[in-house]
């Protein structure tokens, strides 16, 4: 996807690699998110505060959410290229999976690190 944006040539393994590693860490997240939630008692704000407050999980949470963000515009790509044949709809679609994609990155983030 990266190497998308940058103009060389595309890998499909590398795509293929990228996806399934980022996918189990992302799986591993959610395993780990359920289990804290599972030890809370009340689910008041700050319980959810405290929960997001330990630096390993602020910093592992914004790699996941990052990895999403990626998977997403990965995704988007395969569909676009997969289903969407005319190149001005294409780009279009593209766009807005990127920017859709960036948004939710930069938000999540922003929420991420303001708790």
């Amino acid at each position: 996807m990266g190497v998308m944006l940058s103009g060389k040539a595309r890998s499909g393994t590398r795509e293929w690699v990228f996806q399934r590693l980022s996918n189990v860490a992302i799986c591993l997240w959610v395993v780990i998110f359920i289990g804290l939630i599972l030890t809370l008692d009340t689910a008041t704000f700050s319980d959810w505060k405290a929960l997001f407050s330990p630096m390993w999980f602020k910093v592992y949470t914004s790699i996941s959410l990052i990895m999403v963000c990626l998977n997403a515009v990965l995704a988007g790509w395969q569909i676009g290229t997969d289903y969407i044949k005319p190149n001005c709809i294409n780009r279009i679609y593209m766009a807005v999976v990127i920017v859709g994609s960036i948004s939710y990155s930069v938000l999540g983030l922003a929420i991420l690190w303001s708790i």
